[in-house]
């Protein structure tokens, strides 16, 4: 597996494939679940694991990789993994490693991808919370000082709202598995680069 896609596309992508700016973030430690693994509650199957973090570690090697796609495998602790990761492991790790879900290394902030394939629509955004240190939880939207809303889950890892006018700007609210919750202004959709997306003030703890 890639992010060339060469053989699969990765189901937590966009029909794009993951953005350059996020592939640089995660580097080249890039894996896929498992249907049926879940995580607090959270199945891998419709998405809901899409860039978390896990540990892989064999032959007295260990390292940390992003999950970028999920699907169906000979077993639930079954994995794929990208060559870089067997290289560095030494292993045919997607069959020999051992795995467990981390938290996510990054210094740097949650990033917020949209899918631009229907950009000029403001009525309508599907985004993606990228780089979170603790898997997300919830997403919420509001316009200006109005009721927060909950967008539609995605089974490709999106959260999508529609039927509001966007293109003023409107907040976001992620919240942790764990509880954590950050809000950030998002500029007017048609603004920005949707594959670019914007950048949080933070990141969980």
């Amino acid at each position: 597996m890639d992010y060339a896609e060469t053989q699969w596309h990765n189901a937590c992508a966009p029909s794009v494939r993951y953005p350059a700016g996020i592939q640089q973030l995660y580097g080249d430690y890039i894996m896929g679940l498992a249907n049926e693994v879940t995580l607090q509650g959270l199945p891998a199957g419709s998405g809901q694991l899409c860039d978390t973090c896990v540990e892989l570690s064999a032959n007295g090697k260990s390292l940390v990789a992003h999950v970028v796609t999920f699907g169906q495998e000979t077993g639930p602790n079954d994995i794929d993994v990208s060559p870089q990761i067997d290289n560095a492991l030494d292993a045919a790790a997607g069959r020999t490693a051992t795995w467990r879900f981390v938290t996510c290394p990054t210094i740097d902030p949650i990033v917020y991808t949209f899918d631009g394939r229907q950009w000029s629509n403001i009525w309508f955004f599907r985004v993606w919370v990228r780089n979170a240190r603790v898997p997300v939880a919830k997403v919420e939207y509001r316009l200006g000082t109005g009721s927060w809303a909950t967008p539609d889950w995605q089974g490709d890892g999106a959260w999508q709202a529609s039927g509001a006018d966007f293109s003023g700007g409107f907040s976001l609210r992620v919240t942790s598995i764990d509880g954590q919750a950050l809000e950030d202004a998002i500029p007017g959709l048609g603004t920005f680069d949707p594959n670019a997306g914007i950048r949080s003030h933070g990141n969980f703890q």
